[in-house]
């Protein structure tokens, strides 16, 4: 079981990868949103495009060819996958699917196939496969179509030169924000794609339904003329539609990826401080085991050293006993305590004197009642402003009189006189 210091640990990394899903997934549905709108304002018209396009097709004279872009040749020598991906990871299956459908597709068809990668997953996937990729382009979020020009004229190029028969685009197709489906569309030539492997006709992009009827076309100048300029539009149109749906599935799919990855992350959080308060209560318990083990420790070591102190008085008291028994009794003197006669006597039994009193009369020397009751009124009241004692209390006047009673050991005449005293005074 981990310690929950590394329990702790862990807490802190998923929540800070957390705090990251989190921000991830808000980018993304932020330009989702934009993503989603373009894509979803573009697409029909791309498809009145293609619609048209098939139209045009449909109604050439003679079954002849009215373009290079349009004609489909006889045999198939070799093929170019253009396939496109993210810049980014951390978007759920959305890579990985799309490349395994234009791995499996190109396996299907039989034939020498040369890849072109339009995003650094992509790339990097068909690079580690060591498969023949012949050109690559970044996959920058929100370009226009301009960014994608070189790409369509590169195809275009190596089409018309012979150099492919085919060229086909790899994409992941927008259904809506929790469903994206990888397709392949054939860009060139521009016609619909038909074969008969189910496995590969799995992948085929569907085309749109050809309005019924006979439409006739009238060209102005020439048919040449408006098929050499509309045709490589609608190529260009037909690739960057691939693009946009597969920027809106990838802002999609990042974004659920996000979204789940926070809510397992916080799932996470909850289950592992379940176990970090688990092993804090473990680690708890065993301290306070470990404290109560050393407790009942010491208790029996005190016990045993109070059994021999015990046992060592014991047998000293009876070896003491022993001794006291062998040895003749010696007689008991009553002792009784002796007054010393530096103790001076209680100064403080007579009424109208208190410790400070007492304590100058005492460092006058005036320690006794007889000493007390041989000063007259004068030296008392000289002793009691040398000793600091201002103003002078009235009391001191029969202090004379109370320790003469009290020398002579008549404390009932003491009593007597004290009771006829009002603090020291005469009633």
């Amino acid at each position: 079981m981990p310690t929950a210091r590394e329990v702790k640990n862990r807490i802190r990394s998923i929540k800070n990868i957390g705090q990251i899903t989190r921000a991830l997934e808000a980018v993304s549905a932020s330009r989702v949103r934009r993503a989603q709108s373009r894509v979803l304002a573009s697409r029909a018209y791309s498809e009145k495009a293609w619609e048209i396009l098939l139209n045009v097709q449909n109604a050439g004279s003679g079954g002849g060819a009215l373009h290079p872009l349009l004609t489909a040749r006889e045999e198939q020598k070799s093929v170019m996958v253009i396939l496109i991906t993210s810049e980014r990871g951390l978007a759920g299956a959305f890579n990985t699917n799309v490349i395994r459908a234009s791995l499996r597709f190109s396996e299907r068809l039989g034939k020498p196939v040369k890849y072109v990668t339009v995003g650094r997953k992509g790339r990097d996937s068909l690079s580690r496969l060591r498969r023949n990729i012949v050109a690559e382009f970044p996959n920058p979020d929100e370009a226009g179509l301009a960014v994608y020009r070189p790409i369509i004229q590169m195809a275009i190029d190596d089409f018309l030169s012979g150099g492919v028969d085919e060229v086909f685009v790899a994409y992941t197709d927008f259904v809506n924000t929790l469903t994206q489906k990888p397709r392949v569309l054939r860009l060139l030539p521009l016609s619909p794609y038909e074969t008969d492997d189910q496995v590969a006709n799995e992948y085929i992009k569907d085309a749109p339904k050809v309005t019924g009827g006979s439409n006739q076309y009238e060209f102005e100048p020439s048919p040449e003329s408006i098929l050499d300029e509309i045709v490589p539009r609608f190529t260009q149109l037909t690739f960057y539609q691939a693009v946009l749906e597969s920027k809106a599935s990838e802002h999609s799919a990042r974004m659920v990826s996000m979204r789940n990855a926070s809510e397992n992350a916080a799932g996470l959080v909850v289950d592992l401080t379940l176990v970090y308060n688990k092993a804090r209560q473990a680690g708890i318990t065993s301290e306070i085991l470990d404290i109560v083990g050393g407790a009942e420790a010491l208790a029996t070591t005190l016990e045993k050293k109070a059994d021999e102190i015990f046992a060592r008085m014991q047998a000293l008291s009876k070896s003491r006993a022993a001794a006291a028994a062998a040895s003749p009794a010696r007689p008991v003197i009553e002792r009784k305590p002796v007054k010393s006669k530096g103790d001076g006597d209680d100064l403080t039994k007579l009424e109208g004197i208190g410790p400070k009193i007492s304590s100058i009369l005492k460092a006058a020397g005036v320690d006794t009642f007889e000493k007390l009751a041989a000063k007259t009124e004068s030296d008392l009241h000289d002793l009691l402003v040398a000793g600091g004692l201002k103003p002078l209390p009235p009391t001191f006047k029969s202090f004379a009189q109370q320790a003469a009673l009290a020398a002579r050991g008549d404390w009932d005449g003491l009593k007597a006189l004290q009771d006829t005293l009002t603090a020291g005074r005469d009633a």
